[in-house]
């Protein structure tokens, strides 16, 4: 490995493993011994790597997400701004060393393709953050975005010194596609494909984490509530609030395979125990049934157009017909995100409150007495258990987790 090369590897490692002291520390040192040049265009380079390293150290703490204060004629001092910035910047050092030094050329050409891929990147968080804020979660508008940013870097900042930071970048880019698909399986109630997933992102963050071991801020971890930085804490917690609603859609499935102490246990050691919430719920309010339950697999007009997805109690409920009218009855108003239905029946005096947690799936909570649509304890616990399912407040938090 040549001279430079082994200077940008070095460099670039400290850049994957977080460690931006020690990035700023090669530079200097690169720079004592070329100081005899000044103005020269290799340390112009070095100049533009300082730089570089500390908007990375900002969009690893999801800098590029923060309101920055911008008024009237003021410059867009934002992280997308600045990286945009730098593109500019490589595209004159590029032409700089193109006529005597073909190798940096190439290793600004490298760099610019990833400036790219981090902007997509951003694009796709900062999409990610407002699909949070509305009323349509499509996670498949997700998923496409993410492979389409894998497919288009497959082949880019491939360059040896580069090494390090395209092996943190596909596992970044891997951990959202494999989320998103999980996403999107549970949707359709597949069991093992997207327990598959939820475990290939788990491998995939705990690959990345190791990669980070060395960083600067490890060694004062015992004083911190957690070192590792925003951006990577916010994928493991997406990961958690998945693996959170994979135990309820999967409760049934699961309780077969332990003791009930045991997967009591196992669920309250997740993010959110959505199963006991339920249960808690039913014994607090007094509550009949409450329901989780899809119509994924409507081939015909019978009870098992309507499978149970969970249920506390654990059985099927005898109103089971009527619920399904019901949701056959009001299909357009469900349609309307948010939207609680409350439906009382004077033959069997029993009332139906009935939510569209995601496409075809429905949240439904039976009383055996009539009650009132201002009865904010059913509206509070609708409203969470629905926010924590579809993702929205972890969506949303993106933009508040910066440290």
């Amino acid at each position: 490995m040549e001279k430079d090369d082994e200077f940008l590897h070095t460099f670039f490692s400290n850049i994957s493993q977080l460690c931006f002291d020690k990035a700023k520390e090669n530079i200097e040192k690169e720079r004592e011994i070329h100081r005899s040049s000044p103005l020269s265009p290799w340390m112009s380079f070095l100049n533009f790597l300082q730089h570089f390293s500390l908007s990375e150290k900002s969009y690893i703490d999801i800098g590029f997400l923060q309101t920055k204060n911008k008024g009237f004629l003021r410059k867009d001092n934002s992280l997308r701004a600045v990286y945009e910035n730098m593109k500019v910047d490589l595209r004159r050092l590029e032409e700089s060393f193109r006529l005597n030094n073909k190798r940096v050329q190439n290793y600004c050409q490298n760099i610019f393709q990833f400036l790219c891929a981090r902007l997509s990147l951003m694009e796709l968080y900062e999409k990610i953050y407002q699909m949070g804020l509305g009323k349509h979660l499509r996670y498949i508008e997700l998923l496409n975005q993410a492979e389409t940013i894998i497919q288009q870097n497959a082949l880019c900042f491939t360059d040896i010194s580069l090494t390090p930071v395209k092996a943190t970048f596909n596992l970044e880019c891997e951990i959202l596609q494999q989320l998103f698909k999980a996403l999107i399986e549970l949707q359709r109630l597949q069991f093992l494909p997207s327990l598959a997933l939820i475990q290939g992102a788990h491998a995939r963050l705990t690959a990345w984490e190791g990669k980070m071991q060395n960083r600067e801020s490890w060694k004062l971890g015992f004083l911190k509530n957690n070192p590792l930085p925003a951006l990577f804490q916010w994928l493991q917690k997406l990961k958690g609030i998945i693996l959170s609603k994979y135990s309820l859609y999967f409760h049934n499935i699961l309780a077969q395979q332990t003791t009930p102490n045991d997967m009591r246990g196992i669920c309250a050691k997740l993010q959110h125990d959505h199963y006991q919430k339920m249960v808690t719920f039913q014994k607090k309010h007094d509550a009949a049934y409450v329901i989780l339950l899809s119509d994924n697999q409507v081939v015909s007009a019978d009870y098992d157009s309507f499978p149970i997805i969970v249920s506390y109690p654990p059985k099927s409920p005898p109103q089971l017909e009527t619920i399904m009218r019901m949701i056959s009855d009001t299909v357009s108003e469900l349609l309307i995100v948010d939207k609680v239905i409350y439906k009382f029946s004077t033959q069997d005096l029993c009332t139906y409150v009935i939510t569209t947690v995601e496409p075809n799936i429905y949240l439904v909570i039976i009383f055996e007495s009539k009650k009132s649509e201002k009865d904010s304890f059913i509206d509070n616990f609708i409203s969470e258990m629905c926010t924590n399912l579809r993702c929205t407040k972890v969506f949303t938090s993106l933009k508040y987790t910066s440290k």
